[in-house]
């Protein structure tokens, strides 16, 4: 039961502040991704975490508009993989559900640091590995803005809205069957 009280607690918070987040804790996160499970453990995932200011700012100028609230964070963590990185098995590539899993762990360690962790597709992915490094062929999959709660009141409206509801999901009928598909799990 614990283990679900901790991903229930998981949550993308946009009120990140600007305070830094220790090498040791950045440590932590990045074992946690590493312990991922993968197929044939091709570990198909690669991190850049940025905390230099400069190389910080460069990253942050290619989001999107509506991750306004992300400008403060003082580290983002670009996940990367390439469909060749890992197994592929009747035209399913498991590099990206496998970068996904490496994804969560990254995160439920983050919350058990006492951060706000929030994955982010919202950015030019050219310009970011551009920023990065990141050979063209490669896939910037998401990026993780990290850091401690901050001040909820640099939030617009509605992701101060967003910040204090309870959190909202699908009921399981809805997203769960046993033993055969039903017309139920058709959105």
């Amino acid at each position: 039961m614990a283990m679900l009280q901790a991903i229930e607690k998981r949550r993308a918070y946009r009120a990140i502040g600007p305070e830094s987040v220790s090498a040791d804790v950045l440590k932590r996160l990045i074992e946690a991704a590493h312990t991922a499970p993968s197929s044939a453990n091709n570990q198909p995932w690669r991190m850049v975490t940025v905390t230099d200011k400069k190389q910080l700012e460069a990253l942050k100028e290619t989001l999107s508009k509506g991750n306004y609230w992300a400008l403060e964070a003082p580290v983002i963590t670009a996940f990367v993989t390439h469909p060749d990185w890992s197994m592929r098995i009747g035209g399913r590539d498991l590099a990206f559900f496998e970068l996904g899993m490496a994804a969560m762990a990254y995160q439920l360690q983050a919350v058990e640091e006492g951060l706000y962790v929030h994955p982010i597709v919202g950015f030019n992915a050219d310009k970011a590995k551009e920023v990065l490094g990141i050979d063209a062929e490669y896939v910037l999959e998401i990026m993780m803005v990290v850091g401690h709660p901050g001040d909820i009141g640099s939030l617009n409206d509605k992701h101060r809205e967003s910040e204090l509801s309870s959190r909202i999901r699908k009921p399981i009928d809805k997203i769960a069957e046993y033993d055969q598909w039903s017309g139920n799990l058709v959105p």
